[in-house]
């Protein structure tokens, strides 16, 4: 079953972010995250520093794309 995990961070650009993401394992949290913040900000991994990875309960999250997609029950694909 998915979680909702925080991912805290800086980059060494200075710029903090928190961001909550869906996944299995923490190290999926990080991934992804990884891949949000490098793409949305032109950096690499190196540049990217993760301070913190917790599960919150799906109450605390303030992303509406993360509660909407712990609401699924399951997919179907054609």
């Amino acid at each position: 079953m998915p979680k909702i995990y925080r991912v805290v961070g800086e980059t060494t650009t200075g710029m903090k972010f928190r961001l909550e993401v869906v996944g299995e394992k923490p190290y999926d949290a990080v991934e992804k995250a990884y891949s949000l913040i490098g793409s949305r900000h032109k950096l690499s991994r190196t540049q990217i520093r993760i301070k913190e990875v917790s599960v919150i309960p799906p109450e605390e999250a303030r992303s509406e794309d993360v509660k909407i997609l712990m609401s699924i029950d399951k997919v179907i694909r054609y």
